[in-house]
């Protein structure tokens, strides 16, 4: 490591570091992947030289997808998006030790502004816990708040802005009992604040049958074309940065609205009409055979 590299906050993420994930977690991805048959559009809007902010909406339990997501763009488009994550990740044991090796910081402005000195792919999602745990009724609906940091350090640094949108994962689970349901339980407020849990980060889900294993919806990815930030020259004020939220914000709900409707379209949103061409290509890759026509990735 080079002593200019020693100096930032963040530190350079290579394809060592990746190959080491990979490792780690790439069979489960790609056992997930396999089963969700990830329909990816426009890609092509994503710049392959960084630095470059991704900016979209968080999918229920919001690992699945955006796991799923970053495997994607590393295999179509050689990149790998390093996240800046909540601080809640970094104080679990072992749960922390996974983010850091997928390259992930905390989100902090300092965490930020060392990615864009290493000119890297940067993953936000302004709803964070939030839209991970979702209350009955928010299903692909942004809970962005008041936010607006992502916006305010995207045109200090004066990076492109990618909107994204994830369909999928939201219906992965059944909402039970969101957040504000559990806190109409008698003593449940109480006892939250004891143990310092925010309200945020409760509820209760069901996934596949009666258990929590999520059922394998298939995901869909938009990426609307790039925002370019440098029209502000770096003056960050509430207004600019108002306005660029709300650009963001507009182009990720388009894109749920255009991948819902899309779905419903899809003959291959069914997990039993991905079956069989899925066993195709498992029996195939064991054979040594290339896939056949149509077996591949939309």
């Amino acid at each position: 490591m080079t002593e200019a590299a020693a100096s930032l906050p963040v530190q350079p993420y290579g394809e060592a570091d990746f190959q080491r994930l990979r490792r780690l977690i790439g069979p489960a991805v790609d056992a997930w992947t396999a089963l969700t048959d990830p329909l990816y559009v426009g890609l092509e809007h994503v710049p392959k030289d960084g630095p470059v902010l991704l900016v979209g909406n968080h999918g229920m339990m919001g690992t699945l997808d955006a796991s799923v997501m970053s495997f994607g763009l590393k295999q179509h488009l050689g990149i790998w998006p390093r996240g800046l994550a909540d601080h809640v990740h970094f104080a679990i044991p072992r749960w922390r030790d996974l983010f850091k090796a997928a390259g992930a910081v905390e989100g902090t402005p300092e965490g930020f502004r060392g990615l864009m000195a290493l000119k890297s792919h940067v993953i936000v999602f302004p709803g964070g816990a939030g839209e991970v745990f979702k209350r009955r009724g928010e299903k692909y609906r942004l809970r962005w708040k008041q936010r607006l940091g992502f916006a305010r350090l995207a045109i200090e640094a004066g990076c492109p802005v990618v909107p994204f949108s994830a369909v999928g994962a939201d219906d992965s689970y059944s909402i039970l009992l969101g957040s504000d349901d559990l806190l109409k339980i008698p003593g449940f407020d109480a006892l939250s604040k004891r143990l310092k849990l925010k309200s945020d980060y409760l509820g209760l889900y069901r996934g596949l049958g009666l258990t929590a294993l999520p059922r394998p919806e298939r995901y869909y990815f938009r990426f609307a074309p790039a925002i370019d930030t440098r029209r502000f020259k770096g003056e960050v004020t509430d207004e600019n940065a108002w306005t660029l939220r709300r650009e963001v914000e507009s182009a990720v709900e388009a894109g749920l609205d255009e991948l819902l409707a899309q779905r419903e379209q899809d003959p291959r949103r069914r997990l039993r009409r991905r079956l069989l061409p899925l066993a195709r290509r498992v029996i195939d890759r064991a054979r040594g055979r290339a896939p056949a026509d149509g077996d591949e990735q939309d």
